[in-house]
């Protein structure tokens, strides 16, 4: 999860991250045009290639699902959004008519999938798990038996992966062809599922014995190897990030291309 641990951002509270990325996104929300989420989703990208660390190609592979979710929102808001009277026509084609504001608002809709997306992967790829659920014990006081069972079964997801490519290797050894098709689909996943849940049930049975034998949750606080705190250089983040997404929007405004709209 972690690209390069001695990043700026790498070395940011996770909890302050969080903070800055629910700000930004929480802006995004009531911006209605195509321009500024594009300059969010850029700022985004080149901060978590260059604050972050985070390789330029791995940030466009993993941005690609999240371009074809929003191509795909655009085509549907573009041929079934909503009609507004006295719209603008741009092109017709059969039974389907594209306006210019199904275009604005798929365009809009789309782009802020985008800028979300980039955002939080300057979230994502910075930030360890172990560190984030010590900053939401040690800063927000979340219940620290909640953070840590959670931790746990997102360790335990590698593990998973691990055993599913060893089962999928002993179906193919028996002989099992795994085709193609929904039948086939379908064929696969029940005969990987049952093996995989029997494992994880055994699995999380074990590490729930092993945390009950070392007395995890007997106290209502604990202890910690490793304290985080909210440091100078975390808030000196969280304000320029902010004044940077604020003055973003405010310059973008003045030239008349910010837009603001509820329900779209």
């Amino acid at each position: 999860m972690n690209e390069t641990a001695d990043s700026y951002l790498a070395r940011r509270n996770p909890v302050v991250k969080l903070a800055v990325l629910l700000l930004l996104s929480l802006m995004l929300t009531v911006i209605f045009d195509p321009v500024t989420p594009s300059v969010f989703a850029f700022m985004g990208l080149l901060a978590a290639w260059r604050l972050g660390g985070v390789g330029l190609a791995r940030l466009l592979k993993t941005m690609a699902p999240m371009l074809a979710a929003a191509v795909g929102i655009m085509v549907a808001n573009l041929l079934f959004g909503r009609e507004v009277a006295g719209d603008a026509v741009l092109g017709s084609w059969g039974p389907f008519t594209v306006t210019q504001s199904r275009l604005m608002m798929g365009g809009s809709i789309a782009l802020r999938v985008l800028a979300f997306s980039a955002l939080s992967l300057s979230f994502v790829f910075t930030t360890e798990p172990g560190a984030f659920v010590l900053s939401l014990v040690q800063q927000l006081r979340l219940n620290y038996r909640v953070a840590f069972g959670v931790l746990v079964g997102y360790r335990m997801m590698p593990l998973l992966q691990s055993e599913y490519q060893n089962i999928r290797a002993a179906q193919r050894a028996r002989g099992m062809a795994e085709g193609r098709g929904p039948v086939a689909w379908f064929q696969r996943t029940r005969h990987y599922a049952i093996p995989l849940l029997a494992g994880a049930v055994r699995r999380a049975g074990r590490v729930a014995l092993a945390m009950d034998a070392r007395g995890f949750g007997a106290s209502p606080q604990r202890t910690y190897l490793r304290r985080l705190r909210v440091e100078a250089a975390d808030w000196v983040f969280a304000a320029g990030a902010v004044a940077l997404g604020v003055g973003t929007v405010v310059m973008l405004t003045a030239f008349g291309v910010t837009r603001f709209g509820v329900g779209v």
